[in-house]
């Protein structure tokens, strides 16, 4: 009785590791982005009151396509999303590349709603980067309210960083 016990216990010990090793390579796979994950190094964290999902990276075109969302309970009339490489210079808290930028345009003009998700398309870098680049930085919003008139108002909704797929 105890060697078909023993034997049992080899058959079982054998098929487990089997199995863990296969879970392994299936998870290796999966944070490598070859099974329909984000590709390793993409992250897009969220400030508070702000949302950021979905990000990729485009080799061909340069462009960052994710979905923010705001949930400030202030409805935004008009709003652009930037992407702000890490290391930009600020002025007054704002960085130097959109302190001047204009409050509609290509990005997201419709404006965004409190509790509303969007997706958007930011340029990032030129055409035809290299896959496998990364980029760091940071996602912000020049945007107007209703209440506001033609006042501009600056948030940064999230710290991002990609990898060019």
């Amino acid at each position: 009785m105890n060697f078909k016990l023993q034997s049992a216990m080899e058959y079982l010990m054998t098929y487990g590791w089997a199995i863990l090793i296969i879970a392994i390579v299936m998870v290796a796979l999966f944070s490598l982005g070859i099974l329909g994950g984000s590709p390793l190094g993409t992250s897009c964290l969220p400030q508070s009151g702000f949302e950021c999902t979905g990000v990729a990276l485009s080799h061909t075109t340069g462009n960052v396509i994710v979905t923010v969302g705001q949930n400030t309970g202030t409805n935004w009339a008009t709003a652009n999303v930037y992407f702000v490489p890490q290391g930009t210079g600020l002025t007054s808290g704002v960085p130097t590349s959109i302190s001047n930028a204009p409050a509609s345009g290509n990005y997201l003009s419709s404006g965004l709603t409190s509790g509303q998700t969007a997706q958007v398309t930011v340029p990032v870098a030129a055409p035809s980067i290299s896959v496998g680049a990364t980029y760091a930085g940071a996602l912000w919003a020049v945007y107007t309210t209703s209440t506001g008139g033609s006042t501009l108002y600056y948030a940064e909704l999230a710290t991002i960083t990609m990898k060019a797929s």
